[in-house]
């Protein structure tokens, strides 16, 4: 009976790793972004002293880079929250939202990534991320890109991409056991998002 508990949680801590937001595609809309950048800052060298406003499209290619962010933080979020044995305290849908709060939203940029870290060091029963280090490292991605202009994203990309990476290392160990009887999970299985 315990082996085939075993067999179905590992091959549920398999998918809900699959499920795990695809960073690479944010990566792929930060370097068109760049590319965006520095062909308008060729043509328009005036830009750089702030006298120009650049185009459309990279205002585009920067909303979309920064959209879908926002998809990969609302991802991570749905897979913790189908963890196994673990109460997530931030819904995926607040994980979004509270970034559009005016002020409160640096507090939030540090706040989840906090929560994050404090999965991965429950699922690997060990101090792997430091949450306060995680939060922080953040908010400086968010302020940096935001000094840095559209072509910043990527550090953005670079924050969660490293939260990412130690969610799915966490995932593929075995996971702490829950309490016999206790079902405070969010499910017992992961299908991509659908109950």
């Amino acid at each position: 009976m315990d082996a085939l508990r075993d067999e179905s949680s590992a091959a549920s801590q398999l998918a809900l790793a699959e499920a795990l937001p695809r960073i690479w595609i944010g990566y792929a809309l930060c370097l068109a972004t760049f590319i965006a950048e520095v062909i308008v800052v060729s043509k328009h060298p005036e830009i750089a002293e702030g006298r120009f406003i650049p185009p459309l499209p990279l205002f585009l290619l920067g909303f979309v880079s920064f959209v879908y962010w926002l998809v990969c933080v609302h991802q991570l979020h749905v897979v913790l929250a189908h963890v196994p044995g673990w109460q997530h305290p931030i819904s995926p849908a607040r994980a979004v939202w509270f970034h559009f709060i005016p002020i409160y939203s640096v507090y939030w940029l540090y706040k989840w990534p906090s929560e994050v870290a404090r999965f991965i060091n429950w699922a690997l029963r060990l101090t792997a991320v430091r949450p306060r280090g995680a939060g922080i490292f953040a908010v400086a991605s968010y302020v940096l890109a935001f000094l840095l202009g559209p072509g910043g994203l990527i550090l953005l990309f670079f924050s969660v991409s490293h939260l990412n990476n130690w969610v799915r290392r966490a995932l593929l160990a075995p996971l702490p056991r829950p309490p016999a009887g206790d079902d405070s999970s969010g499910s017992d299985s992961f299908t991509g998002g659908q109950k």
